[in-house]
């Protein structure tokens, strides 16, 4: 919550009024010397960011896409980064684990996907400045990250875009999750 500062005067009396905001508009009203004087201050709503994570889905077969979803601390959003694998965590020690894959495309807008982990290049990632980068890419001269689309809604596919340092390409892991930073 911000405050404002109202500041006028009235028939030459000084008035400093210090409002609270919350995403509302206020009315003050100030008494001086003489009439009321009444102002109206108005705020833009504040809407509370709600985290978005990586998502595996229900599903934990080959060629599941990746999608986002709204961060609920739910197993299909746990997620274990191990010898530059991205495992979802309660695969782990199923005897056969699942990793986000990049496929064997690197264009730009190709889906991301779960496959069983093959310590297979398409299942090398690294993590630098925030972002998710195909780690057989990275010396490329065209490195090609995990990208978040400019859409945050939920079962939005995430997808694959060559690394341009922006927000859509930033993430936190946090807890196991890997959220849209």
């Amino acid at each position: 919550m911000g405050s404002q500062t109202l500041r006028y005067t009235r028939k030459g009396v000084s008035v400093t009024k210090h409002v609270a905001l919350a995403g509302l508009t206020l009315a003050v009203t100030a008494v001086a010397a003489g009439p009321a004087v009444s102002a109206t201050i108005s705020t833009p709503q504040r809407v509370a960011r709600i985290a978005v994570c990586l998502d595996a889905t229900n599903s934990r077969a080959n060629d599941t896409n990746v999608r986002l979803w709204h961060c609920l601390n739910h197993p299909n959003q746990k997620w274990v980064i191990r010898d530059g694998q991205i495992i979802v965590a309660d695969t782990l020690n199923s005897g056969r684990p699942v990793c986000l894959d990049a496929t064997n495309n690197r264009a730009n807008d190709t889906n991301v996907r779960l496959w069983h982990c093959l310590n297979h290049p398409n299942q090398k990632w690294v993590i630098r400045d925030g972002q998710i980068i195909v780690a057989d890419t990275l010396n490329s001269g065209r490195p090609v990250c995990l990208d978040a689309t400019n859409n945050r809604a939920d079962n939005t596919n995430v997808r694959l875009w060559h690394c341009l340092n922006h927000p859509n390409q930033k993430w936190v892991i946090d807890g196991g999750e890997i959220q849209v930073a």
